[in-house]
């Protein structure tokens, strides 16, 4: 379990892993690499940027679908209030709200932090901007980007939260989300990097960022395994 003692040590190889990997990327470019394989892969342009599939229904689809998810679980927070008072279940419900959407407010807002282009906005994809690094300083005349950490592949992977939610009263259901989350996550974030919005390591930025929000946010309360297993 993330919330014990080798929680906590998991957590700090995760961490030094996530570290490791973003170093090799721009040290290496293989995030680049990759991007130009799918580039040619598409025959030199971006194929797939408004195809019907990748652009309406896997992006603004699945864009209204989440939001569609978060509103019916505020509502179910409301109604959990208002029927039960402050609870282990709703306090539990309230934290699963509060990891989610710290989860997309926290990798929106880094996203207007680090500046860092997408594919299709860069010289080498067929854009107008010169590739700049994460650790590169970018000029000012340049105008800021916005694709680092990846916005889309959080709507999966901010539902990670579902796992720490479920997982010491309905352990197998845990799994499920995680697994289901991931899926989701790397999913979409393959989906826009077919689109050129994406490189990987955006990708696993928010699967990192998303697991440690919802591992911070439910190891905030400790609750005695009696209480833990008295609602659904």
């Amino acid at each position: 379990m993330l919330c014990s003692h080798n929680g906590r040590t998991d957590m700090a190889r995760l961490t030094l892993l996530f570290i490791a990997i973003l170093m090799v990327t721009q040290v290496t470019s293989v995030h680049l690499s990759f991007a130009h394989f799918l580039y040619e892969l598409e025959g030199m342009q971006w194929a797939l940027r408004q195809h019907w599939f990748t652009e309406t229904v896997m992006h603004t689809g699945v864009r209204h679908l989440n939001s569609v998810l978060v509103a019916s679980l505020l509502l179910l927070f409301g109604r959990d209030c208002i029927r039960y008072g402050w609870t282990p279940r709703t306090q539990n419900r309230g934290l699963l709200i509060l990891s989610v959407l710290t989860s997309f407010g926290l990798i929106a807002y880094l996203k207007t932090v680090t500046q860092l282009d997408c594919p299709w906005d860069l010289v080498e994809f067929g854009g107008t901007r010169p590739y700049y690094g994460l650790f590169q300083l970018k000029p000012s005349f340049i105008e800021a980007g916005k694709c680092f950490p990846a916005g889309h592949a959080s709507i999966g992977f901010a539902w990670i939260a579902l796992y720490f939610y479920w997982r010491e009263r309905k352990p197998k259901r845990a799994m499920i989300a995680l697994v289901t989350s991931l899926t989701v996550g790397f999913g979409l974030g393959f989906i826009q990097q077919l689109r050129g919005a994406h490189f990987f390591i955006d990708d696993i930025t928010s699967a990192f960022i998303a697991l440690w929000v919802a591992t911070i946010f439910f190891n905030i309360v400790n609750r005695k395994p009696s209480e833990a297993k008295t609602y659904a």
